[in-house]
């Protein structure tokens, strides 16, 4: 199945594998489309300024798209219209690619073409990258999609695979975007559809991946008013926020019940509409709010539409699957070490975390249920679909769950020094070299930033970079952990690091903490470089400080115990 093809319900179950796509105009596209199933009558209304709008009939597609209407005519790009059904007040395009009069205003068509100059690329295998977090609101004092192009060169030579784009979905800017966002339009003030066109063809060409967040949790919102064309939105809802409690909650998507299928070939017809129209190379989902009990998961069928335009394009394309909890539980485990500030550091939560996720595993707590349930759909989805993050506390931030949890309080807890550059420092260290794919923040890695400690910390994690690839050459290899007063080691394979939590310098003993004689490692990088020595069989640490070791040797099966 694909975005442009909504498939003859009478033929399946709902959840069942949907028939074959069949070739049509683009949608959204300039003849006006949409799903409403339970209408009599839909009209195309089009704004005269000087007198009634003209209202234009759309007849039924027929049996083999059951619930769609179409209009008889193309309409100009720049054309304003808007759909009334079984007459009633004019709403905008559940489509709207363009809203010029704001999010309850009518569409506008939008002429799309663009001339791409990023036909040398080869798109980025994203199963183990890194990714840089980008809030355009907040990446540059402009807030807007180009004064964040500018900065793609300098995110080039950091050494990450990509960056991630915080949703850029039109939104209502007093409401906020919890009170519903058009997923199909751009945020006027970033710059709109064609900034995000330029965006991406810039990163494309300085050898960037582009991954766009799709905030689902707030498309069917009651205040869009999808409700007058179809059931969007289906009886169960989100959960209330956590930060507002009594608040009214989000509702869900449609993806199972009577009518799912309009509802997820609009889901679909969106995610189509960035990976192929716009290029993106990968989309990151929020998994517990696309959760579903259909006997093919929308995440599969999402999955299959995305592993078929790369296939057609000779350019892989990703779906990264996050939420509540799937990717915080890296930063908050070092976070409890680093605040546990020389005294002898409990690994406990990080060796729980090592056995079950570095390489994965079963962990013994069982999930809630849709946490399971989505987890089957990924398990189903492989081919194009990523789990387990690690996300930086500041990169979960503006993602559209984030209000839903309590941010990790990690990386900011004030260091000797008073700035919390230290426990950034350490926290970095821990994350580029674990191997799983990797979304960096502007806190951690302050690329805008021009001032000592940011230029340190963008070197640190550039250094950093250069590592990766050989950590990721161990992955086979379990994760061994050992602690003493103020310190903590862990190793994997040929890599190793040494984590100093307490204020002062540490001398660790190497051959207590490494199997692997101590004359065999060398050091490959330290954060504090002036007070860090290997000594005989003595590694000299300064407090707060973290140092990555390396060795030729391999541990042997005794030595790993």
């Amino acid at each position: 199945m694909t975005a442009a093809d909504p498939p003859d319900e009478a033929a399946f179950a709902p959840g069942t594998r949907a028939p074959q796509p069949r070739t049509r105009e683009r949608w959204p596209g300039r003849r006006p489309f949409v799903w409403a199933p339970r209408a009599h009558t839909v009209e195309v209304v089009l704004p005269r300024p000087d007198g009634p709008p003209e209202r234009r009939p759309m007849r039924l597609v027929g049996a083999h798209e059951p619930g769609y209407w179409r209009a008889d005519d193309h309409l100009a790009p720049g054309t304003d219209y808007a759909f009334s059904v079984d007459g009633g007040p004019a709403l905008p395009d559940p489509c709207s690619t363009l809203l010029p009069q704001g999010l309850h205003g009518p569409s506008r068509v939008l002429d799309e073409d663009f001339t791409w100059h990023d036909h040398a690329w080869r798109g980025a295998d994203l199963g183990r990258g890194v990714l840089l977090h980008v809030d355009v609101a907040t990446f540059t004092t402009e807030g807007t999609l180009d004064a964040a192009a500018a900065l793609l060169p300098q995110l080039a030579r950091l050494g990450v695979d990509g960056v991630e784009l915080a949703p850029v979905a039109a939104f209502d800017q007093r409401a906020g975007p919890e009170a519903g966002v058009r997923i199909f339009a751009v945020h006027e003030p970033y710059g709109g559809p064609y900034a995000l066109q330029r965006f991406v063809d810039a990163a494309h060409q300085a050898g960037l991946a582009v991954v766009l967040d799709l905030p689902h949790r707030w498309a069917a919102a009651d205040a869009l008013g999808l409700h007058a064309f179809g059931p969007y939105a289906a009886g169960s809802r989100l959960g209330p926020r956590a930060d507002a409690p009594g608040d009214d909650d989000a509702p869900r998507i449609n993806l199972d019940a009577s009518g799912s299928r309009g509802a997820r070939d609009f889901l679909i017809a969106d995610a189509r509409r960035w990976l192929d129209e716009y290029h993106v190379d990968g989309l990151l989902l929020d998994v517990e709010a696309l959760v579903d009990r259909s006997a093919v998961p929308f995440l599969a069928e999402l999955a299959d539409m995305a592993h078929d335009i790369g296939a057609q394009s000779g350019r892989p394309r990703t779906l990264l699957a996050d939420g509540p909890g799937r990717s915080d539980r890296l930063t908050t485990a070092v976070h409890q070490i680093l605040a546990q500030r020389g005294r002898a550091a409990s690994v406990d939560v990080l060796r729980h975390l090592a056995d079950s996720v570095f390489p994965p595993g079963t962990t013994p707590t069982r999930p809630p249920s849709a946490r399971r349930r989505a987890d089957r759909a990924t398990a189903r989805s492989a081919s194009a679909l990523v789990g387990d993050l690690t996300r930086l506390p500041a990169a979960a931030r503006t993602v559209p769950w984030s209000h839903l949890q309590d941010a990790p309080a990690v990386a900011r807890t004030p260091a000797a020094d008073g700035t919390g550059i230290d426990d950034r420092a350490a926290l970095l260290a821990f994350a580029i070299l674990v191997g799983t794919p990797l979304v960096l923040d502007t806190e951690h890695v302050p690329v805008s930033e021009h001032d000592a400690g940011a230029e340190r910390l963008v070197g640190w994690a550039r250094h950093l970079l250069t590592l990766r690839p050989s950590s990721l050459a161990d992955l086979a290899q379990p994760v061994e952990l050992s602690s003493g007063p103020g310190v903590l080691v862990a190793r994997r394979g040929s890599s190793a690091l040494a984590l100093v939590t307490a204020l002062d310098p540490v001398e660790i003993e190497l051959e207590r903490h490494l199997t692997t004689p101590a004359s065999s490692w060398r050091i490959a990088a330290s954060w504090d470089r002036a007070g860090t020595h290997l000594l005989a069989d003595r590694l000299q640490v300064p407090g707060r400080a973290v140092v990555v070791l390396r060795t030729d040797s391999e541990p042997t099966g005794d030595e790993r115990g």
